[in-house]
């Protein structure tokens, strides 16, 4: 048989995302090893809910492929990782997700991948854009392995429900919920009053949500 250009591989990715196919996908990954480069590749797009589509099931394959091929997922956790440095040119938008996602699918394999990726809240800049993702990585290892999450994550989730970012504000009120975290009565009244909005990805759909809607569904 011949061998797919790697067009027509991406091409093929693309089209078994759009289906949110990833028993196909994992498949497919197993017999090119390109399909996850290009799988990696469609999940940078925050406001993309194909994007969201592509984080959560190349997190899933490259857990799955750790189980029987451990070398071969910490290079690409590594590649994910090298991909957030200034030195790779790029801005993946989603890295953090990613990482979660695959910490999500197998923690066993990652677990020294936690920290670093709790790590990423810390900047000294007020413009860091790691931190919504850290935040969804955060609540997502937590409903499969609260065990993973720890004091340090609870307070970068605390600390930012106070933020003026809608979309960290956003992602930390979902994960202050999903945690269960007690909330100040001071500060749960400011996030219901707050009228301005953020896209999230709940569910598997990607929806716009004002602050106070998101307060008023995930914090008593």
């Amino acid at each position: 048989m011949e061998k797919q250009s790697l067009r027509e591989v991406k091409k093929q990715v693309g089209a078994l995302v759009e289906l949110n196919d990833f028993d196909s996908i994992d498949a497919f990954v197993r017999r090119d090893k390109r399909a996850l480069s290009a799988l990696v590749a469609l999940s940078y797009n925050r406001l993309s809910e194909n994007s969201w589509r592509a984080v959560h099931i190349a997190g899933r394959v490259i857990g799955r492929i750790a189980d029987v091929d451990h070398e071969s997922a910490r290079v690409q956790i590594r590649k994910i990782i090298w991909n957030m440095t200034d030195e790779s040119g790029t801005i993946p938008w989603t890295a953090p997700e990613l990482l979660g996602e695959a910490i999500r699918e197998n923690p066993k394999h990652f677990e020294d991948i936690v920290p670093l990726l709790i790590g990423y809240s810390h900047s000294e800049t007020e413009d860091n854009i790691f931190m919504p993702g850290v935040l969804y990585a955060i609540w997502r290892i937590h409903e499969l392995h609260p065990q993973y999450i720890g004091d340090d994550a609870r307070a970068v989730v605390l600390e930012e429900l106070g933020n003026k970012n809608s979309e960290r504000c956003a992602n930390a009120v979902v994960a202050a919920g999903k945690l269960g975290l007690a909330v100040p009565p001071e500060a749960v009244l400011k996030l219901k009053g707050r009228t301005d909005a953020a896209a999230v990805y709940l569910d598997g759909k990607l929806e716009s949500f004002t602050i106070g809607e998101l307060a008023d569904k995930f914090i008593e």
